[in-house]
């Protein structure tokens, strides 16, 4: 998830829609999820403006000291991101998308454009609006990303001057206190800074601790100088923050609309103006702690004289506990001098008003202090009137919780059924805790959970059972402090686990089966039988993993599963690489032999009846993932041989392995079917009952560049025939003139080992002949006999469409290009760069059949393919055949009719062997001719032809 955030261009503006999917969301409410704040810890007094950018604008306001639920009065559609109020009470906002300085009437969000924004770059995001009422100017923070800058905002003209660049790529809100000091917070590197008003450089003060991004607001309350933040975390997870300014760590309060909501506007209003409360209904909220109050210095005749008697005026307040306790309401502070109060306390009534409690002079000189017992969330009115004083005076409230909340409850370890919890002891909780487990989003107070357990006091752990997998579910906490009644509840939510898969269940991604696995995963899943001597049998259902056109990560994917026949993956390999989108847009790998279908299954053959599945994903897309179900039963009497695998493909050859079968006796079926056929029915195109012992098979006289269907099964004699296990490949390309002829690894790479094969080049014109002119020769040679006549590997070439047709050189190698090794002992073995072979058969084909061993491989070679006409004395020649050329010493030659004579020069033209043989075969012996080139000249029926003849 936090790789989704890094990936959005612009971090300082709003959230992009559906970045985060629900379950993603959930996540996130987990992971910052706290107890709400009781106001037992809280010291405010006024009220937040706050606009939600997230949804539509929703503009309002909602009490400083909570809750945190915005109270609608408007819609903003504008993009703001920085507010504050100014010495006057005005407050102004930054519109980004429009540059413009903007008034904003508190109480109706009614929007007034004051001036266009002038003197900052174009494309900034206007991050940050703050008030220093140590030398009345307005302050402006902008960032595009790279660079944030510091100004000062002229309020009627829209003029920023710079103050100077802060040092941060990603500013995101300035705050100043009543000191004058900036504060300033970037979402780059969630730290919090300082800033110099007169230079903008910045000063690291700490982190913050919390992982903020996209829109985000902060202010100082004026009342205690305390810095708060509305800290946007994403997928609609927020938190208010009081922030330390001292180490810069944040200290969540509560979320704001039940963490849906994120705020471009957090801005705080002044002190409360205490003489609008005079009236019972006018009561303003206050929360714990110090309250500066007016007194009852106002003729509005508002006192109540219910628990009392004798006032004529009052001041009203209104406070609402979070917790139960005991409230104690005094005047006797240390501020207060020379002042006469009196208080009541009533139920929260204006119309019908009940004495709760209350106090004329119990305090210190003649203050007032009054101890009631509240319930938590019930609402009390406080009454101070002027019957003995209206002057100005300071009270406090503080609170005793008889039975207070759990804290740091969190949820540890999670299976698909249970849920691991625990807390800190509450010291009062003499009867324990009340532990429930709700469905997502049920109501604790009318709902029924789907788990609850008394737990007794001492205990600080408790595990909720029989829960649903991949489900997601609310805890909640209590403490039961017996005569002191129940603390508040206190709440987490969490989300079940896949389950494990298993026999009878099914095998999915870490997203389930409704939504997509992770970026960077490596996970390793090991399933094994319920029973002894059963085998695990995986079948896919649903497939959708990232591939690839090129290369990928792997073999034509970008993620992919690899398989392995055992309880690890040290066990050997079924499958090393799948992927496979049919599930989704329908992409296919690069490499056939990766291609993961719906349908194709896994059967372990392994003593222990285990697969295991590791799944590899990487940085960036991710899909929906797969489904597979699992089967588990005893082993086939006949497994199907596992690893079948391609290994080479020519134009006309297809090569396959596979492992072996312990028990197929009668060896194994290998088929070729014409590509979509169906093997019960269809006719095969090449088809081979392969020996028991032997785990290879070539299908051969295949067309090029055609798609076929291979299948592979054993035969296990009395225990039958397996189930098959098929592949598709696509046959090369035929060689055609003007191409180039390479061994099986290409231009790239080498020929591989045990190789045995045939390449027919033939013209594409009738009448041409082929001419093969090597470019690059290593093939492996010997400085002994090796394999054949001083070569481990080699060429043959035959003069004509197959290999029935006459020899043309039987063995061929050489390392040339490589190091160049040469068949030490067989120089007429040599290929070398530049030797150059014709066909004189009618056809014009030339046959190569290549042979390799089993050890060293060199790399190859490269000969370019020519082709044309035949001349009338190379026609005639088809009549007349030799061989070996080059020769070390006899060569044979034959001819359609008797050969009337035959001469051999010298590269001077002189004749140095002749004969009349009048036979249609002769044997001529060059063994005591010196190495060179010769010219043979022949006698036949009249036609006169002559041929290069190399000796060495």
């Amino acid at each position: 998830m936090l790789e989704k955030v890094q990936s959005v261009e612009n971090l300082a503006l709003r959230e992009p829609e559906n970045l985060f999917t629900k379950e993603e969301r959930q996540l996130l409410k987990k992971h910052y999820q706290f107890s709400e704040i009781s106001n037992l810890q809280l010291r405010a007094t006024g009220d937040v403006y706050a606009l939600d950018v997230r949804n539509g604008g929703d503009y309002g306001s909602f009490p400083l000291i909570g809750p945190f639920n915005i109270t609608s009065v408007s819609t903003i559609p504008n993009d703001i991101y920085a507010s504050d109020f100014d010495i006057t009470g005005t407050l102004y906002a930054l519109e980004t998308t429009n540059a413009n300085l903007l008034t904003i009437n508190p109480d109706t969000g009614a929007v007034t454009v004051v001036a266009a924004l002038s003197g900052a770059a174009t494309g900034v995001t206007y991050s940050g609006l703050s008030w220093n009422r140590t030398n009345s100017t307005m302050y402006a923070l902008t960032t595009d990303g790279t660079t944030t800058n510091l100004y000062t905002l002229n309020l009627t003209t829209g003029a920023l001057t710079l103050v100077g660049t802060v040092g941060t790529t990603l500013g995101i809100w300035i705050a100043i206190d009543n000191a004058g000091v900036i504060y300033m917070a970037d979402i780059g590197n969630d730290n919090l800074y300082t800033l110099n008003p007169t230079t903008g450089a910045s000063t690291l003060v700490g982190p913050l601790g919390v992982n903020i991004s996209f829109a985000q607001d902060a202010d100082v309350d004026p009342v205690s100088n305390t810095l708060y933040m509305a800290g946007y975390i994403g997928g609609g997870v927020n938190n208010i923050y009081s922030v330390d300014v001292s180490t810069g760590t944040a200290t969540a309060l509560g979320s704001v609309n039940s963490n849906n909501a994120e705020l471009g506007m957090f801005t705080i209003d002044g002190p409360l103006t205490i003489d609008n409360n005079c009236i019972c209904d006018d009561a303003i909220i206050i929360g714990l702690g110090i309250t500066n109050s007016n007194g009852a210095s106002n003729s509005s005749g508002g006192a109540s004289n219910v628990c009392l008697s004798g006032a004529t005026n009052a001041e009203w307040y209104k406070f609402t506990p979070a917790n139960s306790g005991d409230l104690t309401i005094t005047s006797d502070l240390a501020s207060n001098t020379g002042i006469d109060t009196r208080v009541s306390v009533y139920n929260d009534d204006c119309m019908n008003l009940v004495c709760i409690d209350s106090d004329d002079n119990s305090g210190a000189s003649n203050t007032s202090t009054v101890v009631v017992p509240v319930t938590s969330g019930m609402t009390y009115l406080i009454e101070w009137d002027d019957a003995n004083d209206s002057a100005s005076f300071d009270f406090e409230l503080s609170l005793s919780i008889s039975c207070p909340d759990p804290t740091n409850f969190a949820v540890g370890s999670i299976t698909d059924t249970s849920a691991t919890f625990s807390w800190d002891a509450v010291a009062g909780a003499s009867n324990g805790y009340v532990f429930n487990v709700f469905n997502d989003g049920a109501d604790p107070d009318v709902d029924t959970p789907v788990y609850t357990e008394n737990i007794p006091s001492g205990t600080l752990t408790a595990t909720a059972t029989g829960l649903m997998s991949e489900t997601m579910y609310d805890a909640y906490l209590m403490a039961d402090c017996d005569t002191n009644g129940m603390s508040n509840s206190v709440s987490v939510g969490i989300e079940t686990e896949i389950t494990p898969p298993a026999c009878g269940g099914t095998y999915v991604d870490t997203g389930g089966s409704s939504a997509g696995y992770m970026p960077n995963e490596s996970i390793s899943t090991t399933i094994i039988p319920d029973v002894p001597g059963d085998v695990v049998t995986v079948t896919f259902t649903y497939v959708d993993i990232e591939t690839a056109t090129g290369d990928g990560i792997q073999d034509g994917c970008w993620d992919f599963l690899t398989v392995y026949n055992g309880p690890d993956n040290t066990y050997p390999v079924l499958a090393q690489t799948l992927c496979g989108e049919e599930s989704g847009d329908g992409g296919v790998p690069s490499v056939p032999s990766s291609l993961l279908s719906v349908g194709m299954s896994f059967t372990s053959s392994d003593a222990s009846g285990a697969l295991t599945f590791v799944f590899t994903s990487d940085g960036s897309i991710q899909e929906t993932g797969w489904v597979a179900d699992v089967t588990c039963g005893l082993p086939p009497t006949c497994v199907t041989p596992s690893s079948f695998t391609n290994t080479l493909t020519t134009d006309t050859e297809a090569t396959y392995t596979w492992d072996a079968v312990a028990n197929a006796t009668n060896g194994y079926v290998f088929s070729v079917f014409n590509d979509g056929d169906d093997p019960d029915t269809g006719t095969p195109v090449y088809t081979e009952n392969v020996p028991f012992g032997t785990n290879t098979a070539t299908a051969t006289g295949l067309m090029p560049a055609t798609t076929y269907d291979a299948y592979i099964s054993a035969d296990c004699d009395t225990d039958g025939t397996s189930s098959r296990d098929s592949d598709s490949f696509t046959t090369a390309n035929a060689l055609a003139c003007d191409d180039t002829y390479a061994d099986s690894g290409g231009v790239s790479g080498g020929y591989m080992a045990s190789e045995n094969i045939t390449t027919t080049l033939s013209p594409s014109v009738v009448g041409e002949a082929v001419t093969v002119t090597f470019t690059y020769v290593d093939i492996e040679t010997s400085t002994g006999d090796g394999t054949q006549e001083g070569c481990w590997d080699f060429l043959t070439i035959y003069n004509g469409p197959d290999a029935t047709y006459p020899v043309i050189a039987q063995t061929l190698c050489g390392e040339e290009s490589g190091d160049g090794g040469v068949p030490t002992n067989y120089p007429a073995s040599l290929l070398s760069v530049n030797d150059s072979f014709t066909s004189t058969d009618a056809s014009g084909a030339l046959t190569f059949v290549f042979t390799s061993d089993t050890s060293i491989q060199e790399t190859g070679w490269l000969a370019d393919i020519t082709c044309g006409a035949l001349s009338i004395d190379e026609f005639s020649t088809t009549q007349f055949n030799y061989f070996p050329n080059p020769t070390t010493g006899l060569l044979f030659i034959n001819a359609k009719q008797n050969i009337d004579s035959i001469q051999v020069f010298n590269m001077l033209g002189q004749e140095v062997l002749s004969l009349k043989p009048k036979n249609m075969e002769v044997t001529l012996d060059f063994s005591s001719l010196s190495q060179g080139t010769y010219f043979l000249k022949s006698l036949t029926n009249g036609n006169v032809s002559t041929h290069k003849i190399i000796k060495r």
